[in-house]
């Protein structure tokens, strides 16, 4: 039977030695080396790993592995009159750099003049450049009716250790009214402590 009978399914599919040469000529499969010797092998292998390029996503788009993350939130009924009360706040532990890449805020009212909440580093305004335009940029109503991840801001907020988050919220509608924050991100202890534009 030869290589290519067509009755034989398998007759395509394993060597097999050619009978019309002579048998030193059949043994020579078996004796052939690599192209390529073991030493280079390694050589080579070692070449490629290190012009490995290394991929890192942006710090604002995912918890790293090994890293703790941070889920902290805070829903509370505020009476009416309130302005500018404490509702939430956090204290960058030491050790670690903290960052936050998204944010929450929940309202229960429907006016957005009668309410805001104002986030706070270290008694300052952050994310100047989120909320109405038309009313100083301030922060009033959620994105949804609750605090699930469908109404999360993206953000990019790093906190050196000890410094304060705060967000305080003001209710004057004339009613109790539901109101809180929730913020998401985690503890970085790999990277150079280092302090960006924040937004």
């Amino acid at each position: 039977m030869n290589n290519f009978d067509n009755n034989n399914p398998f007759s395509n599919r394993f060597p097999s030695a050619n009978p019309m040469q002579p048998a030193s000529e059949n043994s020579k499969l078996f004796t052939s080396r690599p192209a390529i010797t073991k030493k280079e092998l390694i050589k080579k292998q070692k070449a490629q790993a290190r012009f490995t390029p290394q991929i890192e996503l942006p710090y604002h788009s995912y918890v790293p592995l090994g890293a703790e993350s941070i889920d902290a939130r805070r829903v509370m009924n505020i009476p009416s009159p309130t302005v500018l009360y404490q509702i939430f706040r956090f204290q960058a532990p030491p050790g670690s750099v903290t960052r936050f890449i998204a944010y929450g805020v929940y309202n229960d009212g429907d006016d957005a003049a009668n309410y805001e909440l104002r986030p706070l580093l270290d008694g300052a305004r952050i994310f100047r450049y989120h909320g109405d335009p038309l009313n100083h940029f301030e922060i009033d109503l959620g994105l949804g009716p609750d605090l699930s991840a469908n109404a999360m801001i993206p953000c990019q907020l790093v906190l050196q250790p000890g410094q304060v988050l705060e967000w305080l919220v003001t209710n004057t509608s004339g009613v109790d009214t539901s109101m809180g924050v929730r913020m998401r991100g985690y503890f970085d202890t790999q990277q150079q402590r280092s302090t960006p534009m924040f937004g």
